[in-house]
């Protein structure tokens, strides 16, 4: 009997140094279990990150090809053969906090919501394409943004240290191929007020910083914290976003109201396929705006994240709290407990990846056993480069 094998990642919320932020699982769908966990490795950021909730922790995105496989980190992609050997690790400036990937046969799409980004890098890790809302001014002015577009900071977003007092204008955090281009996932448009909000909880620390004091209230990332506070009071979108292979990108999808970012994307037929992690669904809604399905995903929170499409409607999904894996089916309007992945109340699934069948077992030690990347870091193109499509 066939076996369908998922890979998936996770995030430890409020893990302190030296504790593991993230896993790795193996996972048989057939027996419903856990095969093999993997601590992930860390970002060597990570202690100068002040996000208690993810920030610089965890695992992130995860896609492959039939011959390529690759687990993204918060600022690098480790890629692997059939054979699991690793055999390329591809890093960028502009990869600061990547969140969903998508892996195509010339290349790897990668989301990175602190510079705003996606890019494109291929096998060599060299930078093929780069396109961000502050290029487009139409766009920008659509999300009421149109007073922050412009050049990004000429930074390296992967070193909190480094980003500028806001940032992570609009949460880009999922990508998914369409007929006519790509999907994107705005998983959080904060409105005018929260920024204005952010920006004055900010000012004390802007201020320790500009007499050259290097304290925590100094930090960016602490910033980043305030807005998701600045949320409770204000509200904030959430945005699905076509970014056609010609012609401007336009808004396909939106929900108002999200106090908590949206996730992952998938293109099912003529409808678009999310997870609302807002209110703990997951949602199917007609492009046309012609009918929406939506099936509840279990947890306390659930904070319904990690999307693997099965066919026929089903996808697995998965939770927080317990830190699971659903397998949902939309057309019956049900969900139901595939396995649980452990008992960490702060442990929240990121990605699930149904991994094809020309990969073998993957080894005992994931990483330590695998052999030498032949392009370890492989910092493309300019140091940090404007981004434009």
């Amino acid at each position: 009997m066939h076996d369908t094998r998922l890979l998936v990642t996770s995030i430890v919320r409020v893990s302190g140094t030296g504790e593991s932020s993230g896993f790795v699982r193996w996972v048989s769908k057939g027996e419903r279990r856990v095969l093999k966990t993997w601590p992930i490795l860390e970002s060597r950021f990570r202690e100068f990150d002040l996000n208690p909730r993810g920030g610089l922790r965890g695992g992130r995105g995860i896609g492959s090809t039939e011959d390529r496989l690759v687990i993204a980190m918060t600022d690098r992609l480790y890629v692997f053969d059939r054979q699991w050997n690793l055999v390329a690790e591809l890093t960028h400036p502009l990869f600061g906090e990547v969140h969903d990937i998508l892996v195509e046969p010339d290349g790897v799409w990668v989301t990175a919501t602190a510079s705003d980004a996606l890019l494109k890098v291929g096998w060599d890790g060299q930078l093929l394409r780069s396109w961000s809302w502050r290029k487009d001014p139409a766009l920008a002015e659509a999300l009421g943004l149109g007073a922050w577009a412009g050049d990004a900071a000429q930074v390296d977003f992967r070193d909190p240290r480094q980003l500028p007092p806001l940032y992570d204008f609009v949460h880009i955090n999922g990508v998914a191929r369409a007929p006519e281009g790509l999907l994107l996932s705005f998983g959080f448009v904060a409105s005018g007020a929260t920024r204005r909000f952010q920006s004055l909880l900010g000012l004390p620390g802007r201020l320790l910083k500009g007499l050259g004091l290097d304290t925590s209230l100094a930090r960016p990332s602490r910033m980043f914290a305030m807005r998701f506070l600045g949320a409770r009071y204000s509200s904030s979108t959430w945005l699905g976003v076509l970014l056609p292979e010609d012609g401007p990108a336009r808004i396909v999808a939106r929900q108002e109201g999200v106090k908590i970012p949206n996730h992952n994307l998938h293109w099912d037929e003529d409808a678009l396929v999310f997870n609302d992690t807002h209110s703990s669904q997951l949602v199917r809604q007609a492009m046309d705006g012609s009918g929406r399905r939506q099936v509840r995903v279990p947890g306390t929170p659930a904070f319904a994240r990690g999307l693997a499409p099965l066919g026929a409607q089903r996808f697995i999904v998965g939770s927080q709290c317990p830190t699971a894996l659903y397998e949902v089916d939309l057309q019956a309007g049900r969900s139901e407990l595939l396995c649980e992945l452990g008992d960490n109340v702060h442990e929240c699934v990121y990605a699930v990846h149904a991994v094809p069948d020309t990969f073998g077992e993957p080894p005992e030690q994931l990483w330590s056993s695998a052999a030498p990347p032949v392009a370890a870091a492989v910092d493309a193109g300019p140091r940090a480069a404007a981004v434009g499509r």
